[in-house]
């Protein structure tokens, strides 16, 4: 059966990943997210129900709903997990950098590689419909959680002048990182991780330079 498209918002998406699962069995939550990230991206946005992905996680369809409150939110649920475990994982991939460019190397090429396999890949692919408007003129929550995180790195390393200088000059590499998302095809070496490394740096290096 044709059902219903999820009615996607990427503000409820980037605020969800702010703050963590359902913490009431958390195991079982996790199934079920689980579970409804590979029906996305078996079947879409559409040819799946909620009874389908709790048959698939082993629990009541009552207690994903208990969690998850409805369908559109379960994906919102699941894309959520995706942009926190990736944010997360630029954090550890990070810590250790010794300059903003060496966390912005880092920081693209762990982007990159979560991408691989992504339901948010999958779904530009396979529903871009539905999909790409999140990445492009609704992409406000994105621009505006890159702008957060990257504008107060931006003034301390020295490279921004103020933050409406750093506010500009991380909208704009944020802008770069989505360009990624939307077309993989590219002269940038994104399969070779010490290539891509160093094509990072010839990208990004002069508008950094060109900031101080």
């Amino acid at each position: 059966m044709r059902r219903r498209r999820p009615a996607l918002a990427l503000g409820s998406i980037v605020a969800a990943a702010a703050v963590d699962p359902p913490g009431d069995g958390e195991d079982a939550a996790a199934w079920v997210l689980d579970a409804a990230a590979e029906h996305l991206r078996r079947f879409g946005l559409r040819r799946w129900s909620v009874d389908d992905v709790a048959d698939a996680a082993g629990v009541g369809r009552t207690t994903v709903y208990r969690w998850f409150g409805s369908r559109d939110d379960l994906v919102h649920a699941v894309l959520a997990r995706e942009l926190r475990q990736t944010l997360e994982a630029v954090a550890r991939a990070t810590a250790g950098a010794a300059s903003f460019e060496d966390r912005a190397v880092e920081a693209t090429l762990v982007c990159l590689a979560a991408l691989d396999g992504s339901v948010v890949d999958h779904l530009v692919r396979h529903d871009p419909a539905a999909v790409l408007p999140l990445l492009t003129t609704e992409a406000g929550p994105l621009l505006d959680l890159a702008r957060a995180g990257l504008a107060p790195q931006l003034v301390a390393a020295g490279i921004a002048r103020d933050h409406a200088q750093a506010e500009l000059l991380a909208e704009a590499l944020a802008r770069l990182g989505l360009s990624f998302v939307l077309t993989r095809s590219s002269v940038v070496p994104v399969d070779d991780p010490e290539r891509l490394r160093a094509a990072i740096r010839r990208l990004i290096g002069p508008l950094l330079a060109a900031a101080r």
